[in-house]
């Protein structure tokens, strides 16, 4: 699965993604500008086929056919958790474009 982090996903998250087998992870400061809008980095992630992986709930108004990973900031999910689930949501999905997913939720259990 490839990930694209938004700009406030904290390096625990970025690090762990980037150690992790079968995922490719990029921030989004990497590939656009640090202060890219919501919609440049959904366009990004269409063109390009990332997941879009944040905290920020606006993704779902901003809509497009890009994958999208929702993480709760205040649970603080262990970065662990977070790439088990994602592992495990990448078997579960034909296609990226499908994804729209709370992480960790029920993908650890």
């Amino acid at each position: 699965m490839r990930i694209l982090c938004d700009q406030n996903v904290p390096n625990k998250y970025i690090e762990a993604f980037k150690t992790s087998n079968n995922i490719t992870a990029a921030t989004v400061a990497n590939v656009l500008q640090h202060d890219a809008t919501d919609t440049e980095i959904v366009a990004y992630a269409e063109q390009n086929n990332w997941v879009v992986f944040t905290n920020d709930d606006d993704f779902f108004v901003v809509g497009g056919d890009h994958g999208l990973l929702l993480y709760d900031q205040v649970e603080d999910p262990l970065p662990g958790d977070v790439v088990t689930a994602v592992q495990r949501i990448s078997e579960a999905y034909r296609s990226q474009t499908e994804i729209i997913e709370s992480v960790p939720g029920n993908w650890i259990q």
